[in-house]
Protein backbone atom coordinates (compact mmCIF):
# COMPACT_ATOMS: atom_id res chain seq x y z
CA UNK A 1 0.00 0.00 0.00
CA UNK A 2 1.36 3.06 -0.80
CA UNK A 3 0.43 7.20 -0.17
CA UNK A 4 -0.52 9.60 -3.04
CA UNK A 5 2.45 10.91 -2.80
CA UNK A 6 4.47 7.86 -3.01
CA UNK A 7 2.66 6.77 -6.10
CA UNK A 8 3.01 10.23 -7.72
CA UNK A 9 7.04 9.71 -7.07
CA UNK A 10 7.80 6.05 -8.14
CA UNK A 11 5.45 6.26 -11.01
CA UNK A 12 6.88 9.82 -12.06
CA UNK A 13 3.22 10.70 -12.73
CA UNK A 14 2.72 14.66 -13.09
CA UNK A 15 -0.11 16.21 -10.24
CA UNK A 16 -1.87 16.88 -13.54
CA UNK A 17 -1.45 13.77 -15.42
CA UNK A 18 -2.85 12.19 -12.25
CA UNK A 19 -6.16 14.41 -12.19
CA UNK A 20 -6.46 14.08 -15.67
CA UNK A 21 -6.61 10.33 -15.39
CA UNK A 22 -8.86 11.22 -11.72
CA UNK A 23 -11.66 13.19 -13.43
CA UNK A 24 -10.33 16.34 -11.25
CA UNK A 25 -8.48 19.61 -11.63
CA UNK A 26 -4.56 19.87 -9.97
CA UNK A 27 -5.03 21.92 -7.15
CA UNK A 28 -7.60 19.27 -6.08
CA UNK A 29 -5.14 16.62 -6.26
CA UNK A 30 -2.16 19.29 -4.29
CA UNK A 31 -5.36 19.21 -1.55
CA UNK A 32 -5.65 15.62 -1.08
CA UNK A 33 -1.46 15.46 -1.05
CA UNK A 34 -1.33 18.06 1.33
CA UNK A 35 -3.89 16.08 3.79
CA UNK A 36 -7.34 16.77 2.75
CA UNK A 37 -9.15 13.64 2.18
CA UNK A 38 -11.36 12.66 -1.05
CA UNK A 39 -15.19 11.78 -1.33
CA UNK A 40 -15.32 7.52 -0.82
CA UNK A 41 -16.33 7.43 -4.98
CA UNK A 42 -12.90 9.66 -5.79
CA UNK A 43 -10.98 7.01 -3.23
CA UNK A 44 -12.51 4.09 -5.12
CA UNK A 45 -11.87 5.99 -8.53
CA UNK A 46 -7.82 6.65 -7.36
CA UNK A 47 -7.73 2.89 -6.25
CA UNK A 48 -8.72 2.02 -9.93
CA UNK A 49 -6.50 4.39 -11.53
CA UNK A 50 -3.35 3.40 -9.24
CA UNK A 51 -3.97 -0.05 -9.93
CA UNK A 52 -5.10 -0.56 -6.38
CA UNK A 53 -1.61 0.54 -5.12
CA UNK A 54 -3.33 3.82 -3.79
CA UNK A 55 -6.26 1.92 -2.03
CA UNK A 56 -9.22 3.14 -0.78
CA UNK A 57 -7.69 2.39 3.06
CA UNK A 58 -5.08 4.63 2.60
CA UNK A 59 -6.83 7.37 2.89
CA UNK A 60 -8.59 6.28 6.64
CA UNK A 61 -6.64 7.33 9.83
CA UNK A 62 -6.21 4.31 12.14
CA UNK A 63 -6.36 6.41 16.12
CA UNK A 64 -3.59 5.69 17.81
CA UNK A 65 -4.04 3.86 21.25
CA UNK A 66 -3.06 6.79 23.24
CA UNK A 67 -6.34 8.17 21.84
CA UNK A 68 -8.67 5.35 23.75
Amino acid sequence: MATLAQFLKQSQMTQRAFADAVGVSQPTVNRWLNGAMPSWARAATIERVTGGKVPVASWVSVPSKEAS
